[in-house]
């Protein structure tokens, strides 16, 4: 495929503001319970992608485990895969992912 979605299931802890009722179930555990499902969709992801294509990785989530540890896994998996900035959505607000995180 030329692009792949892989907008994998998560925790939804970046949605607490507009579903507070995901606060009632959420736990430290909940990231680190789903980062081998999200990293095993990622690298299936990678691979339905043919050379030069574009893979996008998603969650609703904040957590470094379930988004940063994941593209580390899928680039450690794979050395020929590159992270690269859209210019194509110049307005999207960035920052730099974590490169060190605890897991509690």
């Amino acid at each position: 495929y030329d692009k792949v979605l892989a907008d994998v299931p998560c925790s939804s802890d970046g949605t607490l503001r507009k579903t507070p009722g995901v606060l009632d179930r959420w736990s430290t555990a909940t990231g680190a319970s789903l980062h081998a499902l999200q990293a095993s969709i990622a690298v299936r992801a990678a691979q339905l992608v043919k050379p030069g294509g574009t893979l996008v990785y998603s969650t609703c989530s904040l957590n470094p485990v379930e988004d940063e540890a994941v593209v580390a896994e899928l680039l450690r998996a794979d050395p020929s895969l590159t992270v690269i900035e859209d210019p194509r959505a110049p307005q999207l607000v960035r920052r730099p992912g974590l490169t060190t995180w605890k897991v509690l």
